[in-house]
């Protein structure tokens, strides 16, 4: 069955949030990630995807580490909210100093399905007539829960947010 798919970038018209640290124990940021997603966005286990973890103990003593995360809540029946989660970094395993770097970013993803041209134009009408503010009120809310993600990573690391 055809469907109307509508995304929209939460962070418009930025992609990401981009956070780098250099200091003591930058693994402790990365192996938060699961937990706060779930936190952040009010979600069981379920929806909390872990996508792709490595990490290189085969080298000396510096050892790195990469791993993304995202977590989906449905919305209403026609939109889901995506927040992903990337971060990779290097870490010594004796003098725990390191770095890391991480990215955050996220996505409202509206589906209609239809089977005629009739029924795909009443979704463009009903998007465009009532839906539309419904949608950009999903946006705001999940603005807030990537910048709630944010603040969390930093506290963690004990970085100080530059407000200006």
């Amino acid at each position: 069955m055809p469907k109307l798919q509508i995304i929209v970038d939460i962070l418009a018209p930025s992609d990401a949030i981009n956070i780098r640290f250099e200091g003591k124990n930058p693994f402790a940021g990365f192996a938060m990630f699961p937990r706060v997603i779930r936190d952040v966005m009010k979600i069981t286990g379920k929806d909390t995807f872990e996508t792709d973890v490595r990490w290189d103990v085969s080298g000396g003593d510096n050892k790195s580490f990469y791993g993304m995360w995202m977590g989906i809540r449905t919305e209403d029946r026609w939109t889901k909210t995506r927040i992903r989660t990337l971060g990779q970094g290097e870490q010594s395993s004796k003098t725990k100093e390191g770095w890391v770097t991480f990215e955050i970013k996220g996505t409202i993803n509206t589906d209609y399905n239809y089977a005629t041209f009739v029924q795909r134009a009443f979704w463009n009408v009903f998007e465009k007539t009532f839906y539309h503010k419904q949608r950009r009120a999903y946006t705001e809310f999940a603005k807030d829960n990537i910048f709630d993600v944010r603040d969390r990573v930093l506290r963690t690391l004990n970085i100080e947010r530059d407000i200006g």
